[in-house]
């Protein structure tokens, strides 16, 4: 549409100028030599017009056949371009299909077709002999595309993945950084070499790296925090392995900057200020790790500072950090064993009755031993004993009391610890411990002494009495007097029996199942007065 309005604009115009160059009037005179010409003026102006545009149709025309060597050139050149591009395109297909044969035919094509554009088809070349098997030749290409900017970053890519296949993590390691330092926007860059100086256990060169990849975007928000602090906590413990104690105190404080809960970190810093001398401030690290995450270990490094002090004082303290946050398990734990060591046993076997039910662990069912040892004896706290010694110890690293970890074991955590929020991964099969409430409460049923026992074991004690021989020394001698008020305490509790003459072994029998008897049934309701009174006649 456009170009029909053009057109007739075109012809508009020039019948317009046709009609104004008739109406001129005039006549123009031409002198050459003698020769005069006398014409109008509009046909001298329609004749210089028409001899202006041949003079140019002709230097148009000269101009096209001077260029058409090139033209032909350019030609040619365009169309092995498009067959280049096509054989590329195709050939790429090819490798995303895994047709390694067909990548490989398209790709020397491609390559004999974009000679003035290698870096186009290296990249291709490279990826059709992996796909192939052949590691040469992709490497070959790989490293060709380094020489060119506009395909270095690629081939970086190219070969970081070679070495990596290869096993060559230290060639992997420089060429990805080489990439980050190239590109420190590019995610893949970034975590690659994070993680290959996490593996090599590098934790200052992970740390740097990570600081980058915050600046640039990477990373961010609490669990950037949380890897930073992981990263100079091992550092840290590396320091103070080395002897550095200064640089571990100041590397600890600093990733309690970045995770103030964080137990290794609180750990480490609290034992380096109590060393050095300042307690308040170990403890109050201490305090803070326990209200925001507790942990075996810093009850443990707490009763350290403590050590020196006496044993309620030390209770005290332990307990005011249990309060730190009362409502977790780990502190009605802890408050349970201090209650132990105070001698409050009843509190703490109260204390410890709900923490039964919910999956407890050894320290638990040991803490439970404890009071019930106290409350009822050996054979009642048995039981729990072997309840302990069964259960599966806490899975929480650090669990005894300290951390040890190898490499490997810093790498888990600052893995774990960074992307999840936890020390450790869950196991993979949990063993449930938990007791039902009716459970607890029969457990923790006090020990009864049955009337049938007591009968059981008083004419055993008599018996034994009477067969073995009187002492002929004169201490051993029984004193009457003590039998006359036995036999008279009987009839005392016995009105409607007749008293038997007792002689003195029974009545030394009967003493020994008194005191016996006193003995087994200590803390429970007392026998039958009658019944005691029969058997001591």
């Amino acid at each position: 549409m456009i170009r029909i309005v053009i057109f007739i604009a075109i012809v508009f115009a020039l019948t317009l100028g046709a009609t104004l160059l008739i109406n001129v009037e005039g006549e123009t005179v031409m002198y050459f030599g003698d020769i005069v010409f006398n014409a109008p003026s509009w046909a001298v102006i329609m004749l210089l017009s028409a001899c202006a545009m041949v003079i140019v149709a002709a230097t148009l025309f000269l101009y096209g056949v001077l260029r058409m060597p090139k033209a032909i050139a350019r030609h040619h050149r365009d169309r092995r371009r498009v067959k280049g591009l096509t054989a590329l395109t195709r050939g790429l297909e090819a490798v995303a299909a895994g047709d390694a044969t067909d990548a490989q035919r398209h790709a020397k094509m491609a390559s004999r077709q974009l000679k003035d554009e290698a870096g186009l088809t290296r990249l291709l070349t490279a990826q059709a002999a992996q796909l192939a098997g052949d590691e040469v030749t992709a490497e070959q290409s790989f490293a060709a595309m380094l020489e060119a900017p506009e395909t270095e970053f690629l081939g970086l890519r190219g070969l970081y993945l070679q070495a990596m296949k290869q096993g060559d993590r230290k060639e992997a390691r420089e060429y990805a950084e080489r990439a980050f330092r190239l590109r420190p926007g590019t995610e893949w860059a970034y975590q690659s070499v994070y993680t290959l100086h996490l593996d090599r256990g590098a934790w200052g060169d992970a740390r740097d790296i990570l600081i980058k990849a915050q600046q640039h975007g990477h990373e961010g928000g609490e669990p950037a925090k949380r890897r930073e602090a992981a990263l100079l906590t091992a550092m840290a413990y590396g320091a103070e392995a080395g002897g550095e104690a200064d640089t571990a105190r100041r590397e600890a404080n600093e990733a309690l900057k970045k995770a103030p809960g964080f137990a290794p970190a609180a750990v480490l810093a609290a034992r380096l200020e109590g060393n050095a001398g300042r307690r308040s401030k170990a403890t109050k690290i201490l305090d803070e790790a326990w209200a925001i995450a507790p942990h075996p270990a810093i009850a443990k490094t707490m009763a350290d500072l403590y050590k020196d002090e006496p044993l309620e004082r030390r209770a005290e303290r332990l307990t005011k950090l249990a309060e730190k946050k009362p409502e977790a398990d780990e502190s009605q734990l802890l408050i349970a064993e201090q209650e132990n060591a105070r001698g409050d046993h009843a509190a703490a076997r109260e204390r410890l009755e709900p923490l039964l039910t919910r999956n407890p662990r050894a320290r638990t069912f040991s803490a439970m031993a404890t009071a019930i040892r106290h409350l009822y004896g050996d054979a009642a706290a048995s039981v729990w004993q072997d309840r302990a010694a069964a259960a599966p110890l806490d899975p929480v690293p650090g669990a005894d009391g300290d951390f040890h970890f190898t490499t490997d074991g810093w790498k888990r955590l600052i893995r774990e610890y960074g992307d999840h929020d936890r020390m450790a991964p869950p196991p993979l099969e949990e063993l449930r411990t938990s007791l039902t409430v009716e459970e607890v409460r029969l457990l923790l049923a006090p020990p009864v002494i049955t009337e049938t026992a007591i009968e059981d074991e008083a004419p055993a004690a008599i018996v034994d009495a009477e067969v073995a021989e009187p002492e002929t020394s004169p201490e051993a001698e029984p004193d009457p007097i003590d039998d006359q008020q036995a036999v008279e305490d009987a009839a005392a509790l016995s009105p409607d029996t007749d008293t038997p003459e007792t002689d003195e072994p029974a009545a030394s029998a009967d003493q020994e199942t008194d005191a016996e008897t006193k003995t087994s049934a200590e803390g429970d309701p007392p026998a039958d007065e009658e019944d005691k009174a029969k058997e001591g006649a």
